[in-house]
């Protein structure tokens, strides 16, 4: 074997490598994004959330990470592809695999976009209510509980006086010039309550 065939072997051993290696990255992140964090959530509520908050910063990130990583895998399958120097089985091996990391990865995109827990605010023109609506969490929940408090991060204080078992509430107790921070906590048929949800504010014109 000349020594341009033994690099080019070892080009195709990298090629090979690293789609096996991205591929497992991207199964296992989605993975656990999308079924090992809310199993865990539901049997222990107050364990801190392993997946990014749908449409938080930290989601943009791994949103971007996720992007590259599938570019990067289509990429590199393309070149095993056209090189018929590969066996056919180990084409076909790396092909399903790229196929399933993609597919999770398109499928991690698309739940975690709409499973944001965080309230997001409504103020009428008046300025004398606020109302909350929020995405259903992920994990099984009874209901929801809303928290206000008047300085970011807490502490915040119950406002509801029944279980939400909708998606939204109104806060009709606000003052003129006041500024309040919203969070909200799902509670499970156990009435054990999640962790906050990511804050909120509005403002009381």
């Amino acid at each position: 074997m000349s020594q341009d065939s033994r690099l080019h072997a070892g080009s195709r051993a990298k090629v090979m490598r690293i789609i096996w290696l991205v591929a497992s990255l991207l199964v296992l992140f989605t993975a656990e994004n999308l079924w090992i964090a809310p199993w865990l959530k539901n049997k222990l509520p107050h364990a801190p959330n392993l997946a990014p908050e749908g449409l938080s910063g930290l989601w943009f990130a791994a949103l971007l990470a996720v992007t590259v990583f599938s570019i990067l895998l289509i990429v590199a399958q393309v070149l095993v592809a056209l090189d018929r120097g590969i066996p056919l089985r180990k084409r076909v091996g790396t092909g399903v695999a790229t196929f399933a990391a993609v597919l999770l990865g398109v499928l991690w995109a698309t739940v975690t976009v709409g499973s944001s827990s965080i309230p997001q605010s409504e103020q009428g023109n008046k300025g004398h209510s606020v109302t909350l609506t929020w995405k259903a969490s992920k994990s099984p929940a009874k209901g929801y509980n809303v928290y206000r408090g008047t300085k970011s991060g807490g502490p915040y204080s119950r406002i509801n006086p029944d279980l939400i078992l909708g998606l939204s509430y109104k806060d009709r107790d606000v003052q003129s010039g006041a500024t309040y921070y919203y969070v909200t906590r799902a509670v499970d048929a156990d009435g054990r309550e999640s962790v906050n949800s990511s804050e909120i504010v509005a403002v009381i014109p």
